[in-house]
């Protein structure tokens, strides 16, 4: 049988150093949890031990999450009824662009004219 990762936490820190100085591995660094707990690793071949510290990351991660319909393209400007009737009368039958979007488009440039 092959072991291919053997990942396990430990309670302390003081029990991830004492594992990690008993197997010779390096404890390191691996950054904040989602409370913002500094997390640390160790690791010898496959086998890697983990503990979390229970005082704050001494180096905080700034979250940040940018919605993307905060960067929405901006809408192409609407057709003027003369381009409204001219896709109509090459678009496939079906299309959005057929005789019912170039209806639609021309009472809408009709209204924007009246205004």
């Amino acid at each position: 049988m092959t072991l291919v990762c053997d990942l396990r936490e430990l309670p302390t820190m003081a029990a991830l150093t004492a594992w990690a100085a008993a197997h010779g591995a390096r404890v390191t660094y691996l950054g904040p949890d989602l409370q913002g707990h500094a997390v640390y690793a160790a690791r010898r071949g496959p086998v890697i031990r983990v503990a979390v510290a229970p005082v704050r990351d001494p180096h905080p991660q700034p979250v940040s999450w940018e919605s993307p319909l905060e960067t929405l393209p901006e809408d192409p400007p609407p057709l003027t009824a003369a381009e409204a009737v001219g896709r109509a009368l090459v678009a496939p039958p079906g299309s959005l662009d057929g005789p019912a979007g170039a209806l639609q488009a021309v009472l809408t440039a009709a209204i924007r004219a009246a205004l």
